[in-house]
């Protein structure tokens, strides 16, 4: 726990202080309205494997929760944050509502990727590395056979709700992403939210850790740029929400991912 604290104390204050990314004078109006385990919860209908991935010579994990349809499934990727997967208590109740709605959730271990030299993996200045070893990852999801391309959907928390947000904007094989209490990433520039995807903003009203207007911000961005976004705020709720809020954000970021994907389906040849 006291790693924990550490890690996102440290991630809140070096990479996530309130800040404003740059707008062009020029504005559009706009209007579009979980902790370490090694396994999911039992007691679940849904298929549940392993599938592994080999990133800079080191062996990834991504657990896999899959709905009970034949292959190949829509696919959402779930990033954990600062202090790893832990018990997945803002990770497995996405990944099940994706599987009860026929999208396959691909749990990432994406720390796996990095050295073992680094102690704290989720340090932002590793960030860049992150995002180049996410992207060899979206890489090895999509040639899978059983996931539907050509393009995936992200869920992410904190730490991975940046990577997510900096997804969004700047890979093209990205159809959607949730945040949770997460922001824009600083090296991302708000010009490369042009052609960004849809998002869902999800965040805690008190969070000490991610302020709240790191999600303004990303907002804001969006809308000045005209893409889609939502946002689901969490009133009176810090970083870690409340189990009741947890359900409610799942099932309603597994039903905006969904939708997304399908989408997404319906324009294949």
């Amino acid at each position: 726990m006291i790693r924990w604290v550490i890690a996102l104390v440290f991630l809140g204050l070096v990479g996530c202080a309130p800040q404003q990314h740059s707008l062009p004078k020029t504005s559009v109006a706009t209007t579009v309205a979980k902790p370490e385990a090694s396994r999911a919860p039992a007691a679940v209908a849904h298929a549940r494997f392993d599938w592994n991935m080999v990133v800079d010579g080191r062996r990834v994990r991504v657990h896999v929760v899959a709905p009970n349809t034949p292959p190949p499934w829509p696919t959402v990727m779930l990033l954990h944050g600062a202090s790893g997967l832990g018990r997945g208590f803002m990770v497995w109740p996405v990944a099940n509502a994706l599987a009860e709605r026929g999208v396959a959730a691909a749990v990432v271990r994406y720390f796996d990727a990095m050295p073992a030299s680094v102690k704290r993996k989720g340090a932002i200045p590793y960030f860049q590395l992150r995002e180049r070893q996410l992207s060899n990852m979206v890489d090895q999801l999509l040639v899978r056979p059983e996931v539907m391309g050509p393009e995936l959907a992200v869920y992410g928390y904190s730490l991975g709700a940046f990577h997510g947000l900096g997804m969004a904007a700047t890979d093209p094989r990205i159809a959607a992403v949730v945040a949770l209490a997460g922001g824009l990433p600083r090296n991302v520039p708000a010009s490369a939210v042009e052609r960004a995807a849809p998002v869902m903003l999800v965040h805690g009203t008190r969070d000490r850790i991610v302020p709240y207007a790191r999600t303004r911000e990303a907002e804001a961005v969006w809308r000045h740029y005209g893409r889609p976004v939502s946002v689901m705020k969490l009133k009176n709720t810090g970083h870690v929400p409340r189990p009741a809020d947890r359900k409610k954000m799942a099932n309603l970021a597994a039903d905006f991912l969904a939708k997304e994907l399908q989408l997404q389906v319906a324009e294949l040849p």
